[in-house]
C-alpha cells in the first residue's frame, strides 16, 4: 500500500508526488509480473538450460492457476447482491446501475486479480453515452495512494499507459491520475518522472473513482507463498523425465581385453560400435572380459513419494483442497465435505472481508454519481453486501454453506469487524 501525507496533495507538489509514487509502485513490479506469469502456466523452470547433449525436459504444472480459480470461485460463486430495507428505492436504483455498468463482470475479474496479483483494481467512468461503467484494471498499471491516517482515505488513483507508434513500438508513456473531483494526465519519461504540463477533465464522482479490493492484509496472492514449492515440483518431474531419457543413452562399459576394431583398422572404434548397433551382437575374448551397461538406476518409489508430499504440502500451504484427491468421493456425506473444505472456507471468509471493503469503496463512488443525477439516494455505510457460496447438503440435507453476508461497519459480522461474515 503505497501512502502519502495529504499536505502534499497541493497542485504545487503533485507531480512530485506522482513522481514518487510511480518509482514504489514499479519497485514491486517484477513481483507482480511473476505472479502474472505463473498464472498463465510460465513458470521458471522453462528457462533452465542443460550442457548440451543432455535431455532437457521442462514441465511446468498448473497449481497457480489452479489454486487462484478454486479460491475465487469459491469466494464469488454467484453474482454480488446489494440490500438496503431503509433505502429499497435507492438500493434498487444502484443495482439497476451495476447491472448497466456491467458490474457482475468486473466482480468475477476483480476476485481472479485478488486471488492472483494480491489485490484487484476497479475504476468508475463514464462512457461516450454519458452511462456509467466499472472497469477492472490490470493490477500491473493501476494502483491508489493513500493518507497516511489509520483510516487510509484515498488520495489519488494512478492509471499507467505505455503508449506505441502505428507500428506497434514504444512510444513513451503517460500517467492518469485520478483526483476527488477531476482527472489529471502527465507524459512519463523513461525515469517515470512527469513532464510538461497535465490535461486536466473533470469527473462527476466526488471522490477518488477508483478502489482496491486486497487479498489479505499484506496484500500477497493466494499461490505467492509457495511458489518455491511449485518451482521444486516442477524440477522434479523435470529430472525425473530426463532420467528416464538418459537411461535410453545409456553407455555401455567393456571390462577385459578386446578388440573394437575392424580387421584393417583395429583402432577404428567407431566402425566397430556402428557394426554392434546394427547386429545387437558383441563377442568375449574370454571368460574375464564382461560388457554391461552403465546406468542411473531411480528410486521410483522414494521419488514418487517425494512428490506426492510436494504436492500435499502446495495444497496445504496454500489452503486450497485436491478435488482430484480418493478423500472427496461421490460417497462422503456433507459433513465430511464441509470438514474437509474447513481450510479454504476460513481463508475464504478473510478474503471476504477485504473485497467486501472494496465493494463498499465503489459503492461510495457510485452514490456520489447518484446524488449529482437526483436518483434515490444510498446510504453506503448501511449498505448489505451478500456474496454467494456454493451450498452443500449434511447427511439430513440440510444446507451446511449458504449465502454469505457482510453487515454494515460497526455491526456484527462487518467487513472490517472481528466478528467476521456471517
Amino acid at each position: 500500500m503505497i501512502t502519502r501525507d495529504r499536505r502534499w496533495m497541493d497542485d504545487l507538489y503533485l507531480d512530485r508526488v506522482l513522481g514518487g509514487a510511480v518509482k514504489e509502485f514499479r519497485r514491486g513490479l517484477y513481483r507482480l509480473e511473476r505472479l502474472h506469469r505463473y498464472q498463465q502456466g510460465k513458470h521458471d523452470i522453462l528457462s533452465r538450460e542443460r550442457p548440451e547433449g543432455l535431455p532437457n525436459a521442462r514441465l511446468p504444472h498448473g497449481f497457480a492457476r489452479y489454486i487462484a480459480q478454486v479460491s475465487a470461485g469459491h469466494l464469488l460463486a454467484g453474482p454480488v447482491r446489494y440490500t438496503d430495507g431503509e433505502h429499497a428505492p435507492g438500493v434498487k436504483a444502484l443495482r439497476a446501475l451495476y447491472e448497466q455498468a456491467e458490474a457482475g463482470q468486473a466482480d468475477v475479474e476483480l476476485a481472479m486479480q485478488q486471488a492472483v496479483y494480491g489485490r484487484g483494481v476497479s475504476l468508475n467512468y463514464l462512457d461516450g453515452q454519458g452511462t456509467m461503467k466499472v472497469a477492472a484494471l490490470d493490477p500491473r498499471s493501476a494502483f491508489v495512494v493513500y493518507d497516511d491516517t489509520v483510516e487510509r482515505q484515498p488520495l489519488m488513483g494512478v492509471l499507467l499507459s505505455q503508449e506505441r507508434d502505428a507500428q506497434g513500438r514504444p512510444a513513451g508513456g503517460s500517467a492518469t491520475v485520478y483526483l476527488p473531483r477531476r482527472s489529471l494526465r502527465w507524459r512519463l519519461n523513461a525515469g517515470g518522472d512527469p513532464t510538461g504540463a497535465p490535461t486536466a477533465l473533470p469527473h462527476a464522482f466526488g471522490r477518488v473513482p477508483m478502489a482496491e479490493y486486497l487479498n489479505n492484509e499484506a496484500g500477497r496472492g493466494d499461490f505467492e507463498d509457495v511458489l518455491p514449492l511449485i518451482d521444486a515440483y516442477d524440477r522434479l518431474s523435470s529430472d525425473r523425465l530426463n532420467d528416464r531419457a538418459q537411461f535410453a543413452d545409456a553407455m555401455l562399459v567393456l571390462t577385459g581385453v578386446m578388440g573394437l576394431g575392424t580387421a584393417d583398422d583395429p583402432e577404428d572404434h567407431q566402425a566397430a560400435m556402428r557394426r554392434l548397433r546394427q547386429n545387437r551382437t558383441l563377442t568375449l575374448p574370454d571368460g574375464d572380459a564382461r560388457a554391461e551397461w552403465l546406468v542411473k538406476n531411480p528410486l521410483e518409489k522414494d521419488i514418487d513419494v517425494l512428490r506426492r508430499a510436494l504436492a500435499q504440502d502446495i495444497h496445504k500451504f496454500s489452503m486450497t483442497p485436491d478435488f482430484s484427491d480418493e478423500r472427496f468421493a461421490g460417497n462422503a456425506s456433507g459433513i465430511a465435505i464441509r470438514y474437509k473444505l474447513f481450510c479454504l472456507e476460513q481463508k475464504t471468509r478473510l478474503k471476504e472481508r477485504w473485497f467486501v471493503a472494496g465493494l463498499r469503496e465503489r459503492a461510495r463512488i457510485t452514490a456520489g454519481w447518484m446524488r449529482k443525477q437526483g436518483l434515490p439516494p444510498i446510504d453506503p455505510e448501511r449498505l448489505r453486501i451478500h456474496l454467494a457460496r456454493e451450498t452443500y447438503q449434511d447427511d439430513n440435507g440440510k444446507e451446511t454453506h449458504g449465502t454469505s453476508t457482510a453487515d454494515p461497519p460497526g455491526k456484527p459480522g462487518a467487513a472490517g469487524d472481528p466478528g467476521l461474515a456471517r
